[in-house]
């Protein structure tokens, strides 16, 4: 059985795929082991086993407890962002070894104006979500983004001596090395990269793309996510198309509607800093940006030309 066994529940948008692509990389370190299935870059599977109760589930679980166990490492970890809202039991009830040891869970936390608006581009961009930000907003309720709330369970098993929770902030002034690789590794007791990890990052296409992969959706034109792919290989976007799509009082007022979570959460796990994150670019008057979307008028008129171009086969 390993040693100290990290279970890194990855909140989304939040530099997990470079920490997989990098611990995937090297699963049999000396002194290391990434805990995955057979050829998996993280755990997801068992995760969405866990989530939609698959019939695949005893068997997942039971792999990944075996590889746990058979792991003679001083360190293990195991990774997914979809561990990122599961009740902590659902885990250790399926993976004993988890439990064998007080375990160590690694949760990196993104301020809520830049999660919320990376998710809802996400999840607008593979069609799974039609409307407006402020549609998704009230849709969701912001869910995921109340970290207090979100990483209340493990809280409780951290003071019932069960887990250790440790919370890092995705800023580069605050990760160890500037980047979550370097972080990880030193918060492990691994060696730093040798060199500085290129990010694997999943980039959201801009607000007005995303608003005419809607469109294309909702004229059953195609599937918005082979229709990303395509447009992102032939015509790439440029940063400015790709700008951010909040205001600045916009963001500072869901920045300010997240903020007694937030101090509760600083004090407990950050009492050395004077606030959760860093909030330097929401100060001053300057709007800061924020891309207009299409109005409503004229995404009436794409989706009714995409209509046509549709039945024309």
């Amino acid at each position: 059985m390993a040693g100290a066994v990290w279970l890194h529940v990855g909140t989304p948008k939040s530099g997990t795929s470079s920490l997989q692509s990098y611990f995937s990389r090297r699963a049999q370190s000396p002194g290391f082991d990434y805990v995955t299935l057979s050829g998996k870059s993280c755990c997801n599977d068992l995760a969405i086993a866990l989530n939609r109760g698959r019939d695949t589930l005893p068997g997942l679980a039971g792999a990944l407890d075996a590889a746990l166990r058979a792991s003679e490492a001083p360190v293990a970890l195991l990774s997914s962002e979809m561990f990122y809202g599961l009740a902590p039991e659902a885990l250790l009830d399926r993976i004993p070894a988890l439990a064998a040891h007080p375990l160590n869970v690694l949760v990196y936390l993104r301020r809520q104006d830049r999660y919320l608006e990376a998710m809802y581009l996400q999840k607008a961009k593979n069609g799974r979500f039609i409307g407006s930000f402020q549609d998704y907003i009230d849709r969701f309720h912001g869910s995921g983004s109340d970290y207090w709330a979100m990483l209340a369970p493990w809280r409780a098993m951290q003071d019932a001596g069960r887990a250790r929770l440790v919370p890092r902030v995705l800023e580069p002034a605050r990760l160890q090395g500037g980047d979550v690789v370097a972080d990880a590794c030193a918060l492990m007791g691994l060696p730093a990269p040798e060199t500085p990890e290129v990010p694997q990052v999943n980039v959201s296409p801009g607000l007005h793309r995303v608003q005419l992969l809607q469109a294309a959706a909702a004229a059953k034109i195609g599937d918005p996510r082979r229709l990303q792919r395509r447009l992102a290989a032939a015509h790439p976007q440029a940063p400015e198309e790709r700008g951010a799509i909040l205001s600045q009082p916009e963001r500072r007022r869901l920045v300010a509607s997240f903020a007694a979570s937030n101090e509760a959460l600083r004090a407990r796990y950050f009492p050395q800093e004077t606030a959760l994150f860093a909030e330097d670019d929401l100060q001053g008057e300057a709007d800061g940006g924020g891309i207009a979307p299409f109005t409503p008028e004229q995404l009436t008129e794409i989706t009714r030309l995409l209509e046509v171009i549709a039945a024309q086969g």
